[in-house]
């Protein structure tokens, strides 16, 4: 299947003005997104035909104006014609925070946590972007976990990207209204904006963050009606972090911080009060302490295995937030040749990793590279199950994470499993957040190879 230049490898995604593909430029065959014009009936019934490409292309034109390391850059742009629809093509990322935390439909339930660090991170890249956009005039008003793209790094959980800027519109600009029509996401959107969407400004924005932190850091949306100190859903946040969100989620938004700097500098302070007051109760590690030896656990599935959507949660033993249902008690012993051994399964992890990250099938090739040449002085090297990448989580990702020191580069904690999802996807494991997901082999990610 094509559309226009560009061969079509998948669908990414549907919403009410068309579909998001995957697809191969010509010539290159680089990956990117291609986005179609594509409307439901209601939808054209309710705003038009015209106007929705003028609201598509307006989407373009936005994304195409703005270079900043924090929004998606648009590529190509076609009008296409006859059979063609209206498309154009962007940066494609694997991940998005929506996936990272384990957000549904159902949004009023419990999602991952993301831990301190990881989560102010995010928040600075959507605010810097936002800081962007907002100099340029342009209100996003679709701020939410699922537009926010998550391009690979060497490392980490990667940098943000802003997308979907199908609902944006420039300060002070008067858009037709249409009976009917939402702007802006249930949850995320501000009180004004639900209520005029007209009348969302830079501090809407800024709110959808707020909300996007405090789900990052708790695992829950805020509750605006009863809210509880953050103390009590997480043990290492104390009062100044109410004093922020009391701001940041302010109803009137004239009470909200002015603008992305103030948001940024006011994340800045609650960190550097964070890391002190860690700093205060993690003790140091005995250095010279020996590791108590642990009775070897059950023989672990080393065989990769195909497995389907619909039953990988019963067949990996996972929970509705796809984390282990039992975590292992991992006593990782450094052996200093460049590999880690674990007492408790027996077995024996490269240490360091791929240096970059890697396609599914180079992640292949980098094991047998290492058993080829017999790293280490051992054989037997390969990729690891599900299973086995499950006994590298610790079930202790917060609070209290800051104070464990980690065996391996957390940096390098997105890694490529054995076993397949389909033809063309497998299973891979955050071992720093605890959880199993699945993607397109094209995608990146690490390889640690094992043996054992």
């Amino acid at each position: 299947m094509h559309i226009g230049r560009y061969e079509i490898r998948g669908l990414l995604g549907r919403g009410g003005m068309g579909a998001v593909y995957k697809a191969a430029m010509p010539v290159t065959g680089r990956i990117v997104a291609l986005k179609a014009l594509r409307p439901t009936e209601i939808l054209e019934d309710l705003v038009g035909a015209d106007r929705l490409a003028e609201m598509f292309f307006q989407e373009a034109a936005t994304m195409a104006a703005i270079n900043h390391p924090n929004v998606a850059a648009v590529l190509d742009v076609d009008r296409g014609g006859g059979t063609v629809p209206p498309h154009f093509t962007m940066e494609y990322f694997c991940g998005n925070l929506g996936s990272l935390m384990g957000e549904t439909y159902e949004v009023e339930r419990e999602s991952r946590r993301l831990g301190v660090e990881a989560s102010l991170a995010m928040a600075r890249g959507m605010l810097r972007g936002l800081d962007r956009l907002h100099y340029e005039g342009v209100i996003h008003r679709d701020v939410k976990p699922f537009n926010v793209m998550l391009a690979a790094d060497q490392g980490g959980l990667g940098t943000v990207k802003l997308i979907d800027f199908g609902l944006s519109k420039l300060r002070g600009e008067r858009t037709t209204a249409h009976k009917g029509m939402v702007v802006g996401s249930p949850y995320y959107a501000a009180p004004e904006q639900e209520a005029d969407p007209e009348s969302a400004d830079e501090r809407s924005d800024l709110y959808s963050v707020g909300v996007t932190l405090h789900r990052m850091l708790t695992g829950q949306l805020p509750d605006l009606k009863d809210a509880q100190p953050l103390g009590v859903l997480h043990a290492d946040l104390d009062r100044s972090w109410d004093d922020f969100f009391a701001t940041a989620l302010a109803r009137d938004p004239s009470d909200r911080f002015r603008d992305g700097r103030a948001m940024l500098d006011a994340l800045d302070e609650l960190e550097a009060r964070w890391r002190e007051r860690m700093d205060a109760v993690c003790a140091p590690p005995d250095l010279l302490a020996e590791p108590a030896p642990t009775a070897p656990g059950k023989r672990l599935r080393s065989a990769p295995l195909k497995v389907g959507l619909k039953e990988a949660r019963a067949v990996f033993g996972l929970d509705d937030l796809w984390r282990p249902k039992a975590y292992a008690s991992g006593t990782f012993l450094d052996n200093g040749d460049g590999t880690v051994t674990d007492r408790a399964t027996g077995l024996i992890w490269e240490k360091f990793g791929s240096r970059y990250p890697l396609t599914w099938e180079r992640a292949e090739a980098h094991a047998r590279r290492l058993d080829k040449n017999r790293y280490a002085g051992r054989t037997g090297w390969r990729l690891p199950t599900v299973d086995e990448l499950a006994t590298l989580f610790t079930g202790r990702t917060e609070p209290g994470e800051f104070c464990l020191q980690p065996a391996f580069d957390p940096l390098k904690s997105r890694l490529w499993s054995a076993d397949a999802k389909a033809f063309t996807a497998a299973w891979y494991a955050d071992a720093e957040l605890g959880f199993v997901s699945w993607q397109d082999r094209t995608c990146r990610f690490f390889a640690r190879a094992v043996t054992g």
